[in-house]
């Protein structure tokens, strides 16, 4: 028996946790008789199409399993008249229906039916064209006037200006703008956005998920909201304004607000947040595909993913592919015959890969210098601290000191170069031995791969190994 399964979207968090939209059109499916296990939903555009749930539902309609898909109304499905188009085709080639709580049933393969969902195609696309134009106009109206357009954690917006939020911070007797300010010491000291959380929640009050404030009021709670809130200018005592592709870049202008962090400070944080970007791997634990992160495919630039055959008793795989993610999701971003694995089994990529090292082994080392230039802006810095110290004019401290710490940053990355390269010798050292590989779980590899490892690139079963300079 085939399945009768619900579909319903939102698109932003905002809609799903302050209006509760997500959960009036679960329930209204709920309502119609469909099990909460059978509803999927997804909090993301229309007009996305790398929606998790939303892919769920095309491939249990491509696997054959489902008679009816029931969605509240026609644009909780898609936005994009390309999209409903696409999505139409899989139904009708599958016999599957199409239920709208609000309209009903739509007959996908009569000429009124093929009418009216291209119509409701074009008038969800109209909508959502007009929303973003007017949140453009919105938008371009504060780039033009150079206006302040929402502050954020630290900062409160009082008649039409930025400026540093004095208000108590709850259950501390720090105000909102010194919080933020540890918040940006504690990153500085520990280093990593995961880490600098958890210690700050051991120090002050950390607002519930649940909150439904003003969100400048709401210190950063997720590792990616602490990252974007370390990256907004604001900190730097500048104004940003959003961008919105190509035509309209990231504009940042001046503020007259009092700055967060200084500018070597804001050049030790994109550092610190390029180091871990480049370290960062899944759990090695869970790890199952040693290639993770590190094959990608040479069409689109998209991940290679893993495509496993059946389960062995053992718990093994009979077959492990490397296939384009994105023409495995079919999102048109990649050509779909990229879709295959054209023979390329994990195995077969990982003694690739493995014989490329060794024979490069002595040639990537070599890119490798045992001693390190000395960078040429140090020499500048000390040079020109050296000078300026021996005017002795107490207006020049100031101008002193910011040249002092960006020497210092600039020789601890020197330092943090020099440890890395002598790692890296001595690990290219060890790969050329026989027996390096063996024992080594699926995370271990793959952490040894991005160390030594920049990508590789696949193309319809043939590998090109690009390593790190």
């Amino acid at each position: 028996m085939k399945l009768i399964i619900g579909y319903c979207r939102v698109s932003s968090n905002k809609q799903f946790s302050e209006g509760h939209a997500l959960e009036r059109y679960i329930e209204s499916l709920v309502r119609f008789g469909i099990p909460e296990s059978l509803i999927y939903f997804d909090v993301e555009s229309g007009v996305s199409d790398s929606r998790e749930g939303f892919n769920a539902v095309l491939d249990l309609v491509q696997s054959g399993q489902v008679s009816t898909v029931v969605i509240p109304n026609f644009d909780r499905l898609t936005r994009s008249p390309l999209q409903w188009e696409q999505t139409r085709e899989l139904f009708t080639k599958c016999g599957v229906q199409v239920k709208f709580l609000e309209d009903g049933e739509l007959d996908l393969t009569s000429p009124d039916g093929l009418f009216t969902g291209r119509i409701k195609a074009a008038l969800a696309a109209q909508v959502r064209d007009r929303i973003r134009a007017h949140s453009l106009a919105g938008h371009a109206k504060h780039r033009e006037r150079k206006e302040p357009y929402k502050p954020i954690f630290g900062y409160v917006k009082i008649d039409g200006a930025i400026v540093a939020n004095e208000g108590k911070y709850p259950r501390s007797r720090r105000s909102y703008f010194e919080v933020a300010r540890e918040l940006v010491d504690t990153f500085l000291e520990v280093r990593s956005l995961g880490g600098t959380l958890q210690t700050f929640k051991n120090k002050f009050y950390m607002h519930p998920p649940s909150y439904e404030g003003k969100i400048h009021l709401k210190c950063p709670s997720s590792t990616t909201g602490l990252k974007n809130w370390l990256l907004n200018a604001q900190l730097r005592g500048k104004l940003q304004y959003l961008s919105f592709g190509h035509k309209t870049p990231q504009m940042i202008v001046e503020g007259t607000h009092t700055p967060l962090i200084s500018e070597n400070e804001w050049i030790a944080i994109q550092g610190i947040l390029e180091g871990n970007k480049r370290r960062r791997a899944v759990n090695p634990g869970t790890l199952i595909n040693p290639l993770s992160g590190i094959a990608k495919c040479c069409c689109c630039g998209g991940a290679m993913s893993q495509r496993t055959g059946y389960k062995r008793i053992n718990g093994e795989y009979s077959d492990r592919f490397l296939v384009c993610r994105n023409a495995r999701n079919r999102n048109g971003h990649c050509k779909p015959e990229y879709a295959r694995g054209y023979g390329l089994s994990i195995e077969v990529a990982e003694r690739a890969l493995r014989e490329k090292l060794v024979e490069k082994a002595q040639e990537i080392a070599k890119l490798v210098p045992n001693v390190r230039a000395i960078n040429p802006e140090i020499v500048e810095l000390r040079e020109s601290i050296k000078i300026l110290e021996a005017i002795n004019d107490p207006d020049l401290v100031e101008v002193i000191e910011r040249k002092k710490t960006r020497l210092l940053l600039l020789q601890e990355t020197e330092e943090i170069k020099t440890v890395e390269s002598q790692e890296k010798t001595k690990l290219l050292e060890m790969v050329i031995h026989p027996g390096f590989w063996n024992g080594m779980t699926p995370g271990d590899r793959n952490a040894i791969y991005r160390e030594l490892v920049s990508v590789v690139w696949c193309d319809k079963g043939q590998l090109r190994v690009i390593p790190y300079n």
